[in-house]
């Protein structure tokens, strides 16, 4: 006989064996959750785990063991600020490495310059991730205008980077980063400070 799985999401709860088909029930409770364009699928918790990613191997792996999948939900301007809250957070750990990278692969442009960029390369696809998903948003955060110019010379910076490397230019790389990536990042997390100063955004939140 095999086990039960509770998928729970709100208040509503369906108990299903565990096999391959509880990913099909799990995502059809995911899109019925977004059909209202207020809200959003955040992540999956299983088993008291967090998993934003991945969720499809992640369930499969541990099939024959998880016993409840609870699926999070965040209303648009919640997400949209958690990201930005995240992004800028990030943004602060990564301009000093971002600028240790530079001076290190200007003397020695090593293995771990190319280690250094490919970090570089995913925290860049995520931040624009974010630019894709809150331009379609019904309705933008604080200062919107300016962090859109900043995500766009983002944008550039990362096309020009992806450039240099397929080239295997290191100098070019190295120039990038440092005139172009750099500057980049920290117009946004200026940007965003900004916007983050403004609670009125969250407020009356549906």
């Amino acid at each position: 006989m095999e086990e039960k799985m509770q998928i729970i999401y709100d208040n509503d709860q369906l108990n299903i064996d565990n096999n391959i088909g509880v990913i099909n029930e799990i995502f059809n409770k995911v899109n019925m959750a977004i059909e209202n364009k207020n809200i959003v699928f955040s992540h999956l918790v299983i088993d008291g785990v967090d998993v934003y990613e991945n969720h499809v191997a992640y369930i499969e792996e541990r099939m024959d063991s998880i016993t409840k999948i609870e699926i999070i939900t965040r209303n648009m301007k919640e997400m949209i600020w958690e990201t930005m809250d995240s992004i800028h957070v990030y943004l602060k750990r990564a301009i000093p490495a971002l600028n240790e990278l530079v001076d290190e692969s200007y003397e020695n442009f090593s293995r771990n310059s190319w280690d250094g960029i490919d970090q570089l390369a995913e925290g860049m696809q995520w931040i624009l991730q974010f630019m894709t998903f809150t331009k379609t948003a019904h309705q933008q955060p604080p200062n919107w205008q300016e962090i859109k110019k900043s995500l766009l010379q983002c944008e550039t910076s990362f096309a020009q980077l992806l450039e240099a490397v397929e080239a295997k230019d290191t100098i070019l790389i190295t120039d990038i980063l440092s005139y172009e990536v750099t500057p980049a990042y920290e117009s946004l997390a200026n940007h965003l400070a900004i916007a983050l100063d403004d609670k009125e955004f969250l407020k009356n939140v549906n």
